[in-house]
């Protein structure tokens, strides 16, 4: 798949995701449009499908919020969706491309900058014009790779739906999910993203070259 041009069609539906099959078509389009986006456009596309984080959560991010040492990413309450903060174990693929990162972006507190406004974060829809670019507009947005993590982590790394779900941050939606809440996984997380991120790599090439 060729890197396309930007054409004039509706806006792609809000969860559309690709199936899991199609995970290696992905990456090889990504691979392929990697000279047309800016290099913080491809790590935050690959930061998306290594963190499954929401957009909003990932372009929003301050370097404060990572611990290098640690291998973790700590989002604070205030900007998760539920209000609780958000521990996102980093896998050593996850930290190289954090490491790139910083090297272009790490002397200002947002680790996505808007380009043209550096004070403001970069905007959602520099994600969605990305994908429009590798071809996959109205077939994958941002919350569509959350949805890719939980099908991978499950179905191919054979994870319970209830760790997959705390590293989601979803919402409890019954008395039985609640008390699983209270449950933080994370050294099966730890495990868990380590395992997801070498799935990707191999794949694809190596996302921090």
């Amino acid at each position: 798949m060729l890197c396309k041009n930007v054409c004039r069609f509706s806006e792609p539906p809000h969860f559309a995701s690709i199936d899991i099959d199609e995970l290696p078509k992905l990456l090889d389009a990504l691979t392929k449009c990697k000279a047309q986006l800016y290099r913080q456009t491809y790590i935050a596309i690959w930061l998306m499908l290594l963190t499954a984080l929401r957009t909003s959560e990932l372009i929003e991010a301050r370097w404060s919020e990572i611990d290098f040492e640690k291998a973790m990413w700590t989002v604070s309450a205030e900007r998760m969706k539920m209000k609780k903060t958000h521990l996102v174990p980093l896998a050593t693929q996850t930290v190289a491309l954090l490491r790139e990162l910083y090297e272009i972006t790490g002397h200002k507190e947002l680790m996505f900058p808007s380009i043209p406004r550096p004070r403001k974060a970069m905007s959602k829809g520099t994600i969605l014009v990305a994908l429009k670019r590798m071809g996959y507009r109205n077939k994958m947005t941002g919350h569509g790779f959350r949805s890719l993590f939980m099908s991978v982590v499950k179905e191919k790394l054979g994870y319970s739906h209830e760790v997959a779900d705390r590293q989601l941050a979803h919402t409890p939606k019954s008395s039985v999910d609640r008390a699983y809440d209270r449950a933080k996984f994370l050294p099966q997380r730890v495990s868990m993203m380590q395992e997801y991120a070498d799935y990707l790599a191999n794949l694809s090439s190596a996302p921090a070259k």
